[in-house]
């Protein structure tokens, strides 16, 4: 398969996105895509539009800073208790961006580029936050309690793999989480676990249609207990 015959259409969305042979090409989004509908039952449609857009304003936020330099004027308060849930991520994120030299963003690609690979015949793809010379970072804001939820965990390492399966295993990846109580930068490392997990997803997607709501509960429970072992990301 050649990159040829790969197609860029611009989905309703807006966003051009990979096809092969007239098929959209998976992202960790539709591979995840049940495992967060179980993660999230019961919570109010309005409750995660909201959060969602908050996110939205938290990574444009992020990018520009690694872009620009500039940054909203609160991210120089020492005192934060007045700032909203979302401007505190903020202000962590971008102080810790300040004083981790670690990153080193002056080696910054830029943000929101599109990657894709072939993966055992499925065509993956995926837009990443932030794109530097030899690593990736991928932008997080959910609130701590995401760290005791296995699911929660497990769709993390799916989309933080499906990116490292795109840029051809040639950049380190990292997950940059902003948890309104500090922020994390976790390393992720590849394992067998994590690739069987995709491996019974990209089977799961290419018959999602044939599954009801008691099976898909099943293949959840099975890919908790038999491939997967959580790691808590906040000790």
């Amino acid at each position: 398969m050649n990159k040829e015959e790969v197609k860029l259409l611009r989905l309703e969305t807006g966003i051009l996105w990979p096809h092969h042979k007239n098929k959209k090409a998976l992202s960790a989004s539709t591979l995840t895509k049940f495992l967060r509908e179980e993660e999230f039952k019961g919570i109010p449609k309005y409750i995660l539009l909201e959060a969602a857009e908050r996110g939205k304003v938290f990574h444009k936020t992020i990018q520009d800073f690694i872009q620009t330099g500039k940054h909203p004027s609160f991210v120089d308060l020492t005192v934060v208790d007045k700032l909203s849930k979302l401007e505190q991520k903020i202000h962590e994120t971008i102080n810790f961006l300040k004083k981790n030299d670690s990153l080193e963003i002056n080696d910054f690609l830029g943000i929101e580029k599109l990657h894709y690979v072939f993966y055992k015949g499925e065509l993956l793809a995926t837009y990443l936050d932030l794109e530097f010379k030899d690593r990736i970072v991928e932008l997080k804001t959910s609130n701590t309690k995401a760290n005791k939820s296995p699911l929660a965990l497990l769709i993390f390492e799916i989309q933080l793999l499906i990116q490292y399966l795109c840029t051809h295993k040639l950049k380190k990846v990292y997950l940059l989480w902003s948890t309104g109580k500090g922020v994390i930068l976790n390393r992720f490392q590849v394992s067998e676990h994590s690739l069987k997990i995709l491996d019974v997803l990209i089977e799961f997607a290419r018959n999602n249609d044939s599954y009801s709501p008691a099976v898909k509960k099943a293949v959840i429970l099975e890919i908790l207990n038999k491939y997967y072992t959580p790691k808590k990301l906040i000790e």
